[in-house]
Order: structure tokens, then C-alpha cells, then sequence
């Protein structure tokens, strides 16, 4: 689904548009068309709105930090940890289906975070090794057969071992993502205040140049630009306090208060996912806030070819839409927040979808001299659309998301990261498509491990 987030980047479009058209078709018609389908492919609405209440968290939460610092008034060692959960009160849970090559670098992720009792891989089906080797730890196991598919493996793992009687919190971790040793030293406070039930994780991509081929890493750089700019841009802004409308609590690596899990429907029929309906469920039955923090991350494995991307991706969009069919809208500001964000993110994905269409049906017909004239004049614009207001934005912004993860790598596929823009609009309406065609039964193949 972050791709779904990415289809809206940064507002550049119309100083290139400007820089390239001259002046003097700065206020021509064309030239306003193409600055608003920048506007709208690359910035729009909700990133700007959400980056400016990003920002204006960002001023708050440093602002309240400062006045901490310089407060005169002693802290009890009681007011500090009273309330504070610790990791004898977390368990995390591990739905696995045939993850035998990365299931035990998760587990020794795991391992300083929480008790070995506390951790509990639930095998899913497999037909590999991944229950022996979670074994081989002496971390709890659970092999269902046949799968239940992630949603129902979580779902009868959470009731088989008691979590919501044993513990406070639980971590739903993926099988292949990567915890670091601070995850809950900075997560944990956060459930000192009784609103918080949720805490979604900031994903970053698991990054190693050295054995992975210029080809992999196409795949995987874009899917770590696409994490940067819609968590730091969107996400960050949406779950600040005064908001909470975030609209996903990814299941790869985030917290839920344990006490409301009973209270969430963990697995209705027909959806292909569940981190998206378990975030709606929050919001629906109005449970608590939801935080989010770039300093609680964890690092997840991610498709490195294009069959395992593109199969990812509709999966993702086919379970967001689905989850919005199944919920609905209600009077909320969440729904107000996710209206704008569907108005906004069909209108990119159909631009994205349609001028690279538009552009192949005019060449031929110019090819095969059909209504040249005409075709040729709307070619010539359609071009201009397509480099000034979607290409060259779209290298600029690899660049930026480059140089804030000081990888200059991202700057040698910038130019080719359009191709995989393009198949992620063609993903979106297939989910929305298979969202009222496809009644999915929850099973899943995970992509090709590493």
C-alpha cells in the first residue's frame, strides 16, 4: 500500500514546467495543465496538508522536549515507570508460511528484545523447514495444517496462547523483518498514556549493495524511496495527536495494546490482508490513538524482481480496497481524511495510467499516418506532459530521497524508476477491480527469500 502513497510525491512539477516552458507560456492554458498534473501526480493535496501538520508536530514534540529539559521540577524515578510498559509485559507473534531462509535472523532479532518465552512463531502450512528451525531456538511454535492464511494463523495463535490475559502488549512481526536492539527502549513510553492502543512501525528496507545485483537493487530502491517520502510526508502528520487518522499500522513490525485485540475482528472473510483492516477496526470502533516515530524501526526484506514486486503490490491494493468496501465510510475525521486521499490518489494513478496510453496510441497512429496532423500536435503536447510534468519530477524526487538516505546509488535509476510508477497505477486499479470481483480466502505466498 505505500506504493499507493508514493503516486503523490513532492510539488516540483510546476517550477520545472516554468523553467522549461519560458516565460512567456508561464500563464498559457497548456502550460497550467501540465503544472496542475504535477501538482496532482507528484505533490498534491494530502501531502501537502500532511507534511505542513508533519512539520508543525515536529516544532511541537521538540518544543515540549525543550521545556522538559529545562524544567526545574525534579522527576520522581516513580512518575517515570510506574506506567511504563517492559519487555516481560510484550510478546511478539510470528506468522511464517515456508520461511526457512530468513525466519532465524528474525528470531535473534527478537531475541534481546523480549524473553525467549515471550516470542511465538506460528507456522502457517509450511512444508519447509521454518517450525524446525524456530525450534531450534526454544521459542514457542504452533503449526497449523492446513494454512489458515496470516489473518487466521495470527488470529488462532493469539487465542491458543492466552496474549490477551498474559500480556500487555504484543509485536506482530513479519518473517522476514529485522528488529533493531532500541525498537522497544523507543516504543514503549509511548503506552504511558492509556490513549495510545497502536504503535505502526517506520519500515525501511533491509539495504546490502554488496550482494545484490544492479537489477535487485532497481527493485528495492524504490520501494525504500516509496517508504521515505510517504511515511516522513504523510504518515508522520497524519498520526500526530491532534490528528490520528493514520491509515495503516503495517503488519511487518508494529505494537498493539493487548487489551484491545478481543475487541478488533483480526480475521473477516474475503479479505487478501490484514494490517489494513486491523487499522480501520481502531479507527471504526474508536479504540485509541494510533503513534507513529521514524526512531521505531525495523527492517524488512523486500522484492527484488519484478514478478515478486508486481504480485506484492496488487496484493497490498487489493486488500486496501477491499478493507474499504468491507468498512465503509462513517462520520469521522478518518473518513473525511481517507476520502481526499482516494479522490486524490485515483486522479494520480489515472494520470500516470493514461498519458503513457495516450502517448503509444498517438505514435502509432502518426506511424501509420492516420489523422497525422492532429495526432502530431497531441503527441508533441502529451510529450511535454509526460517528460516536464512526470518524468523530471520524478528523477528530482529519487535524488532528494537519495540524498536523505545518503545513498547516492538512487541517483543512477532515477531516470528508470517511471516503469515501476507506471505498473504501480496499473496494480491500483486492479485491486479496485478485484476488490468487487475477488472474494480472497487469505492464503499467501510469500515473495522469493533471500
Amino acid at each position: 500500500m505505500e506504493n499507493i502513497v508514493w503516486l503523490n510525491n513532492l510539488h516540483i512539477g510546476m517550477f520545472i514546467t516554468n523553467l522549461f516552458s519560458g516565460w512567456r507560456e508561464i500563464f498559457s492554458a497548456r502550460s497550467n495543465i501540465i503544472g496542475l498534473v504535477a501538482f496532482i501526480s507528484f505533490w498534491g493535496f494530502n501531502f501537502s496538508f500532511w507534511g505542513i501538520i508533519g512539520l508543525a508536530r515536529l516544532i511541537q514534540e521538540r518544543y515540549a522536549r525543550f521545556l522538559e529539559a529545562h524544567s526545574q521540577k525534579p522527576k520522581s524515578p516513580l512518575d517515570i515507570f510506574s506506567s511504563q510498559l517492559t519487555c516481560y509485559d510484550v510478546a511478539a507473534i510470528v506468522p511464517a508460511h515456508n520461511e526457512e531462509l530468513v525466519i532465524a535472523k528474525t528470531i535473534s532479532s527478537l531475541l534481546p528484545l523480549v524473553p525467549r518465552s515471550n516470542i511465538f512463531i506460528i507456522s502457517d502450512g509450511s512444508i519447509d523447514k521454518t517450525a524446525e528451525i524456530a525450534r531450534s531456538f526454544q521459542v514457542n511454535v504452533l503449526e497449523l495444517n492446513p494454512s489458515h492464511g496470516k489473518a487466521g494463523a495470527l488470529e488462532t495463535g493469539i487465542a491458543h496462547f492466552s496474549f490477551g490475559e498474559r500480556f500487555k502488549a504484543v509485536i506482530f512481526v513479519d518473517a522476514d523483518t529485522v528488529l533493531p536492539n532500541d525498537y522497544l527502549d523507543e516504543a514503549l513510553p509511548f503506552f504511558t498514556d492509556p490513549e495510545v492502543v497502536a504503535i505502526a512501525g517506520y519500515a525501511r528496507t533491509i539495504w546490502d549493495p554488496a550482494h545484490q545485483s544492479f537489477r535487485q537493487i532497481y527493485f528495492i530502491a524504490h520501494r525504500e524511496i516509496v517508504y521515505t517520502l510517504s511515511q516522513l510526508l504523510l504518515k508522520f502528520g497524519q498520526s500526530w495527536k491532534h490528528a490520528n487518522v493514520a491509515n495503516i499500522v503495517p503488519g511487518f513490525a508494529s505494537i498493539y495494546r493487548s487489551s484491545i485485540l478481543n475487541k478488533i475482528n483480526l480475521n473477516p472473510s474475503g479479505l487478501v490482508i490484514e494490517d489494513f483492516n486491523m487499522t480501520f477496526e481502531v479507527h471504526h470502533k474508536n479504540l485509541g490513538r494510533i503513534v507513529h516515530s521514524p526512531k521505531i524501526s525495523g527492517y524488512t526484506q523486500d522484492p527484488d524482481n519484478f514478478h515478486d514486486y508486481f504480485r506484492q503490490v496488487k496484493r497490498w491494493d487489493l486488500g486496501f480496497w477491499q478493507t474499504v468496501k468491507h468498512h465503509g465510510l462513517w462520520p469521522s475525521k478518518f473518513s473525511a481524511s481517507l476520502v481526499f486521499f482516494l479522490i486524490e490518489v485515483v486522479l494520480s494513478s489515472l494520470i500516470l495510467l493514461v498519458v503513457p496510453i495516450v502517448l503509444v496510441t498517438l505514435s502509432i497512429l502518426i506511424i501509420f499516418s492516420v489523422f497525422q496532423t492532429g495526432a502530431l500536435e497531441l503527441f508533441h503536447f502529451f510529450l511535454k506532459l509526460a517528460v516536464l510534468a512526470i518524468w523530471v519530477p520524478n528523477m528530482i524526487i529519487s535524488i532528494i530521497a537519495g540524498i536523505i538516505q545518503k545513498r547516492p546509488r538512487y541517483f543512477y535509476y532515477a531516470p528508470f524508476f517511471i516503469f515501476l510508477k507506471f505498473m504501480d497505477s496499473v496494480a491500483f486499479f486492479d485491486g479496485l477491480l478485484g476488490a468487487f470481483l475477488i472474494r480472497s480466502s487469505g492464503r499467501w505466498i510469500s515473495p522469493e527469500r533471500r
